[in-house]
């Protein structure tokens, strides 16, 4: 993009084509700060709203940290604009007494967890971000620096998915990510609109704000916004095209029961590429595990290296047991000192079973769901386990569906009609896509 360009305002054909994937959606939420890019966001969307009679239902909502004296006035500011543009706005508190360390990590982490819980009740499918094309930019620096890898250089998707407390997940959507900072402030100015500004935001002590003050310097030597988002969309690319590999070895190499754990052929590893190996066991850990994200790359690094030294050996990370047996090795969801929570359901609805399966019931039909435990000890024979290790199933889920009806995939029992219980990232899954898609996406709103 040209240097005079970044000081445009976003025009309505280019609103119009970024915001089209939100036509997917019956109902979105925006998360909007009242900073210049949320605001900008907010502006875009309500306008291209107002020509496109077809679109979404559209909520606000706007979170009040309540860190700062000025934080309620700046809430009911957005909730103020949001009103002037024809928007309900809801305003969510992040109460109760802060920490005195890690604010800012705290203040992140609370933030998602409103949104997402606003987002169920209001029925919102999809969450939509105001990232930038400078934030991307600045994630891609602050990921070169810890050493990531293809995957964590590509920085941020498009789309993502955060998971609420029951682990449904939720798609995270940020169409404004080709967008410069300076347009999205020329937006807000052209429409005589102003914004707040975040005094944390200019705090050397962060490590985004340091890269922020970097970025001019490194723009003189041509590592500039767009250049360095250009870079992370390539790698992004790069990246879709180790994951269809990944994706086919799998298809050829491994085994997935219904119960959960997963067989991997060794000769099917062998002469993989590397960065297709790591990305294959972090898949495997993430599938397996239900971590919404895998472990870093180094940690992914150390358990390659000791599955290959030898032919009984195993290992435990994210919660996964890897076990190598000979010329295969299992993987499985390790139950943990304090076990796996139980789940009580009532249909009808979804429901998400220690952030691995995904149950539904209908209508009348309730049943509580547990982690199996030991097979020998369970409603179903040990010799259902066939070649598998029998401890690959103690995190199995149990459905008990009466005094005298379980049911568990692939070892034992039947599902009433209408019941139906997978792992998420199975193909049937329609969160798989987003479930398996950037899961290095670390640094959120």
């Amino acid at each position: 993009m040209a240097a005079p360009d970044r000081g445009r305002p976003v025009g309505d054909d280019e609103a119009d084509a970024a915001l089209a994937p939100l036509l997917r959606y019956s109902c979105i939420a925006l998360a909007i700060s009242g900073g210049a890019d949320s605001t900008a966001l907010l502006l875009l969307v309500a306008s291209w709203r107002a020509r496109r009679p077809d679109g979404p239902e559209i909520h606000i909502l706007t979170v009040d940290h309540a860190l700062r004296r000025e934080s309620a006035g700046e809430a009911r500011g957005v909730a103020a604009l949001a009103e002037r543009l024809g928007l309900p706005c809801r305003i969510l508190v992040w109460s109760g007494i802060k920490p005195a360390s890690n604010r800012q990590a705290a203040a992140r982490a609370a933030r998602q967890a409103l949104l997402v819980a606003a987002s169920r009740e209001l029925r919102a499918e999809a969450l939509v971000l105001a990232h930038h094309l400078d934030d991307q930019a600045e994630t891609f620096l602050i990921r070169l620096a810890r050493g990531s890898g293809v995957y964590g250089l590509a920085a941020m998707d498009g789309i993502a998915v955060w998971q609420d407390e029951a682990g449904l997940p939720l798609p995270v959507l940020r169409p404004l990510l080709g967008f410069p900072k300076e347009r999205l402030v020329a937006t807000c100015r052209a429409a005589r609109v102003s914004w707040c500004e975040d005094p944390s935001n200019d705090d050397a002590a962060y490590t985004r704000t340091r890269m922020r003050v970097l970025m001019p310097q490194l723009a003189e030597e041509g590592l500039d916004a767009e250049t360095l988002g250009r870079t992370a969309a390539r790698l992004g690319r790069a990246a879709a095209a180790l994951d269809e590999l990944v994706g086919r070895t799998l298809v050829r190499h491994a085994r997935f029961h219904p119960a959960g754990p997963a067989r991997v052929d060794v000769a099917g590893l062998a002469g993989l590429p590397r960065e297709v190996l790591l990305r294959l066991l972090a898949r495997l850990l993430r599938t397996i595990g239900g971590d919404p994200y895998p472990p870093r790359l180094e940690r992914l690094e150390r358990l390659a290296e000791r599955l290959a030294r030898g032919p009984s050996v195993q290992s435990t990370l994210a919660g996964v047991v890897a076990r190598r047996r000979g010329e295969t090795v299992f993987f499985w969801r390790e139950s943990g000192r304090e076990g796996i929570a139980p789940l009580a359901a009532s249909g009808p609805g979804r429901f998400v079973f220690d952030r691995r399966f995904e149950l539904v019931l209908p209508s009348g039909v309730s049943c509580e769901v547990t982690a199996l435990g030991p097979l020998a000890a369970s409603p179903f024979p040990r010799s259902v386990a066939d070649d598998w290790p029998v401890a690959a199933f103690q995190a199995a889920p149990l459905l008990r569906l009466s005094e005298d009806a379980a049911y568990c995939p692939g070892l034992g029992g039947s599902p009433p009609p209408g019941v139906r219980v997978a792992r998420l990232a199975d193909e049937e899954s329609p969160w798989r896509r987003e479930l398996v898609s950037n899961p290095f996406d670390r640094d959120e709103i």
